[in-house]
């Protein structure tokens, strides 16, 4: 696995290099001043990102197929013909030939993507498992720890529950400062203390009450979706990291540009 791990962060980096020198040579080819001007607008990095992107799709041969994927995006965008297509690629100041080229980058991007990043996708996905599962739960926010222990006794004990303490409107109570149901979402989302509470909970288990910032919380958790490394997801998580190497590859490449000139 060190190994695989290994050879594949060598590829990367080798192709990283070689593409920073391309990048840099067909920059000296571009006038000067078009470069400045960019820079003093704040639109370099977002033009080099791009710059790179068609450097790295020019270099891409596949097949290619029109037809099926414009279909795919007029389906995609609730494009429901040819005349909806066309004031759609108005509004958005494109030609069809732009429309193709972007179909078709975009195909390769993917390609590409998964090439490069499909094994630290999943290497990712299994040890960031449990922050990409889907959890729900509900809480109620109180502003001192006394109110929020006698309620929690209410909610071990079965006298009450939160359906129960939701239907009488709490803000209507002095010490409650919030109330509701929260998700489905991932942990990423979640405040750092209440996602510690969360990983270590199981299933409709109330949470003695515990302090995050200011305030005390009950909560409990009411389902939680298990994260599948299904198509979607490794999609999602390839592009992302795609994006991520674009963005050191465009600041390589300034960082290198600017030097040598």
């Amino acid at each position: 696995k060190l190994v695989c791990d290994y050879l594949n962060l060598s590829v990367i980096l080798k192709i990283m290099s070689d593409l920073v020198e391309d990048i840099n040579s067909r920059l000296e080819s571009l006038p000067e001043l078009f470069l400045v001007t960019l820079r003093e607008n704040d639109s370099l990095i977002h033009f080099m990102r791009n710059f790179i992107i068609n450097i790295l799709c020019e270099k891409k041969n596949i097949e290619f197929n029109f037809k099926d994927s414009n279909k795919e995006f007029c389906k995609n965008n609730n494009i429901k013909d040819g005349v909806q297509l066309s004031k759609y690629l108005k509004v958005k100041g494109m030609l069809m030939n732009d429309h193709e080229r972007n179909l078709l980058n975009s195909k390769k991007v993917l390609i590409i993507a998964e090439e490069q990043f499909s094994e630290k996708a999943k290497s990712d996905f299994i040890k960031n498992k449990n922050l990409l599962d889907m959890y729900t739960y509900k809480y109620i926010e109180f502003f001192d720890s006394d109110f929020a222990h006698e309620i929690f006794f209410q909610l071990d004990s079965g006298e009450s529950t939160f359906d129960k303490l939701f239907s009488n409107d709490l803000k209507e109570i002095s010490n409650v400062k919030s109330y509701g149901k929260v998700g489905p979402l991932d942990l990423a989302k979640i405040n750092p203390i209440i996602k510690e509470k969360i990983l270590k909970t199981n299933l409709n288990e109330v949470i003695a009450p515990f302090k995050a910032g200011d305030f005390w919380f009950l909560i409990m958790l009411e389902a939680k979706k298990e994260a599948q490394f299904d198509e979607l997801t490794k999609t999602k998580m390839v592009l992302s990291l795609f994006d991520e190497w674009i963005s050191v590859l465009a600041v390589k490449s300034i960082q290198k540009f600017l030097l040598s000139n």
